[in-house]
């Protein structure tokens, strides 16, 4: 009976929403082929979800969306992917070893830990970046390579650190406890 009702459209009003048309991936720019109209009981509209009109063509997608999910105001990131950083911070590309990307998604705080395999030694290089994108990668493509790339957002001194790390050196994230230092 619970399936039966949920699948009714609702007996009350309803607005429309922008929802996903069909699953998103973290990156991923929105066009309209992603995006479609549904209407929902004004109750059940999650805060910061986009009208089919307002829907954020154009912007990038924060994380992964599930199909049918509606589009909210943190569900995408942008104009820019750097709008949000503080104004002392730049976005850096940085590859690291493939496992790493599944423990983080967008917005998480990490630290950037860089390995050189040579003397077996490791330093934190990053205490505080934000994860901006994961991006989306074949998985078969994942496995051959070994690693991954990730968006993350720094100080620009630590970038030209990140960046000089990861010319020699390996380059793990480390995910620190809620509420750890």
């Amino acid at each position: 009976v619970t399936a039966v009702a949920a699948a009714r459209p609702p007996a009350g009003p309803t607005e429309p929403v922008a929802v996903a048309q069909r699953d998103l991936a973290s990156g991923q720019v929105l066009t309209a082929d992603d995006v479609t109209a549904v209407e929902m009981d004004p109750e059940l509209i999650p805060a910061g979800a986009y009208s089919p009109a307002d829907a954020p063509l154009g912007r990038v997608v924060a994380g992964p969306v599930r199909r049918g999910e509606p589009i909210t105001d943190v569900t995408v990131v942008g104009p820019g992917l750097a709008a949000g950083l503080p104004a002392s911070h730049v976005l850096t590309t940085v590859s690291v070893r493939t496992a790493a990307d599944t423990l983080v998604r967008s917005g998480d705080v990490v630290r950037v830990v860089a390995t050189d395999p040579r003397e077996a030694t490791s330093e934190v290089v990053s205490h505080a970046a934000t994860v901006v994108v994961v991006p989306e990668t074949d998985p078969s493509m994942r496995a051959e390579v070994g690693v991954t790339t990730v968006v993350l957002g720094v100080p620009e001194d630590e970038a030209l650190v990140l960046t000089a790390a990861s010319t020699a050196q390996v380059l793990d994230l480390l995910v620190p406890a809620p509420g750890s230092d």
